[in-house]
C-alpha cells in the first residue's frame, strides 16, 4: 500500500531493548529500595565505636523506612565487621561494592580503615558518606566521592589549644598518641594549633593500635610533666593511661578528641574522669539544658527501636549523619544515582538539622559540619564548657 511505512525487525529488537531497561539501573537502586554499605567495628578494642555509630544510623533509617522511606525507596543496609582492622575493611568494602552492588557506603569507623578503602572508592566512584573519622588528609584535598559530616580533628585540637593556651595560660603541652594514620593526623593539628602560638609539644609518646600497651608512653611522658596532654587514642587506652598517671600524681589537662568514645571513656574512668576533656562533634544528649531538637529526636527514635540501647556520642553521630544524608538522597529525586547524589549533597547550604549547628557542602568543601562542642567530665557526665576557667575550679 502506497504510503506505508515498515520498520525493520531487528531496529524493532533494539528499540524493545532499549525500553525494557530499567530506568533506575544505578547498582543499589531499584524501584522500592537503596542499597547501602557499612564497613565498621563490631569486635575488638574499638567495637563500641563502631556499634553505636550503626545503631544511630538505623534508628534514623528505621524511622524514615517507616514512614516509606525516600521518594518512594526504603534504604536497606548491610553491615560487616571490620574489627578496627584495615586488613580487614578492604575486603569488606569489595565485598559490599562488587558482590553486594550497593548503592554507596556510610560510616566506616576509623582513620587508618578509611585511609585503607579511599583507593578503592575512587576507583569505582562510590560515595562513601560520613566516615567515622576527622582526619584532614580526608577532606584536604576534596575527594569527590568521601562526604564528610563532622569536623575535623584539626578544628577540635584548635578549640581545645584555644581554651587551655590562649584563654588559661598553660604552655607546656605533651601529646600520647596511637601509632597510625589517626595518631598522626592528630599529631599534626596539635602541632599546628602550637606552632600558630609559636610552641612545640615539649614531649610526644605513643602506643600500638588495639592494645592497652601504655606503660612506656606514660613514663616517657611522665618525664617532661606537661601541664596539658593531649591524648589520641580509644577508650581502653586513654582509659589506662589516665588512670595509671592519676594513681601516680600525675594531673594535667587530659583532653581526647572525639572519636575516643567518650561515653565508654567516662565508664572506665569513674571517678578518675573528673575534669577530663573531650572535643564533641555532636552536642551533649543527657542534660536538659541542651534540648536540640534533633537531640530529642534520636533519644526518642532510639528508645522505639533499639529500647536496650544507651544513648551515646557516636548514636547520636550516626543518627545526624544519616538525617544529612538521607536529605542528600531527597534531593537527588527519583532518578537516583551517584553522581546524582554526590552533586545533591554538594548543593546543601545553611541546612538546620536542629543540632546547634547548620550544615553546608559545595564541590570545594565535602565537609558538612565545623561546628566542635568542647565537653568535660564533671561528676562522671560530660557538660559543655561555656567558660574555659571551668577547668581551674
Amino acid at each position: 500500500m502506497r504510503g506505508r511505512i515498515t520498520i525493520p525487525f531487528a531496529f524493532m529488537a533494539v528499540m524493545l531493548f532499549f525500553i525494557s531497561i530499567p530506568a533506575h539501573a544505578e547498582n543499589g537502586v531499584t524501584d522500592d529500595q537503596i542499597l547501602v554499605g557499612m564497613s565498621t567495628a563490631l569486635s575488638g578494642p574499638a567495637s563500641f565505636l563502631g556499634t553505636s555509630f550503626k545503631t544511630g544510623t538505623e534508628t534514623y533509617l528505621n524511622m524514615i523506612n517507616e514512614k516509606g522511606g525516600v521518594n518512594g525507596r526504603k534504604i536497606k543496609l548491610i553491615v560487616y565487621d571490620d574489627g578496627y582492622d584495615p586488613g580487614k575493611s578492604v575486603p569488606n568494602v569489595n565485598k559490599l561494592i562488587k558482590e553486594d552492588k550497593v548503592f554507596s557506603l556510610i560510616g566506616n569507623v576509623g582513620t587508618p580503615t578509611t585511609m585503607a578503602i579511599k583507593p578503592i572508592i575512587t576507583e569505582e566512584k562510590v560515595p562513601l558518606f560520613a566516615p567515622f573519622t576527622g582526619a584532614e588528609t580526608l577532606r584536604n584535598p576534596v575527594v569527590k566521592y568521601i562526604l564528610n559530616y563532622r569536623a575535623s580533628y584539626n578544628q577540635e585540637v584548635e578549640e581545645f589549644i584555644r581554651g587551655v593556651v590562649d584563654v588559661l595560660g598553660y604552655k607546656r603541652v605533651g601529646v600520647f598518641y596511637q601509632n597510625d594514620s589517626y595518631g598522626n593526623v592528630v599529631l599534626k593539628g596539635t602541632r599546628i594549633a602550637l606552632g600558630k602560638r609559636g610552641i612545640d609539644p615539649v614531649i610526644t609518646a605513643n602506643y600500638q593500635r588495639n592494645t592497652e600497651d601504655i606503660s612506656d608512653a606514660l613514663n616517657t611522658i611522665l618525664k617532661e610533666k606537661p601541664e596539658v596532654v593531649v591524648m589520641v587514642g580509644t577508650y581502653s587506652a586513654c582509659a589506662k593511661f589516665i588512670i595509671e598517671g592519676k594513681k601516680k600524681g600525675f594531673n594535667p589537662v587530659y583532653m581526647n578528641v572525639s572519636f575516643v568514645g567518650p561515653d565508654k571513656l567516662a565508664e572506665m574512668l569513674g571517678k578518675y574522669g573528673e575534669n577530663v576533656v573531650v572535643t564533641q562533634v555532636v552536642p551533649p544528649f543527657d542534660n536538659a539544658k541542651y534540648n536540640y531538637a534533633a537531640v530529642q529526636e534520636y533519644m526518642t527514635s532510639l528508645r522505639k527501636y533499639f529500647p536496650d540501647s544507651k544513648p551515646s556520642f557516636g548514636g547520636l553521630e550516626g543518627f545526624l549523619a544519616a538525617k544529612v544524608f538521607v536529605e542528600g538522597i531527597k534531593r537527588a529525586g527519583k532518578n537516583l544515582t551517584r553522581e546524582s547524589f554526590v552533586s545533591a549533597v554538594e548543593d546543601i547550604k545553611d541546612l538546620d538539622i536542629k543540632a546547634g549547628n547548620k550544615i553546608s557542602f559545595s564541590a570545594q568543601n565535602h565537609q558538612g559540619s565545623q561546628k566542635v562542642y568542647p565537653t568535660v567530665i564533671k561528676g562522671e557526665k560530660y557538660v559543655l564548657v561555656e567558660d574555659w576557667k571551668i577547668l581551674s575550679r
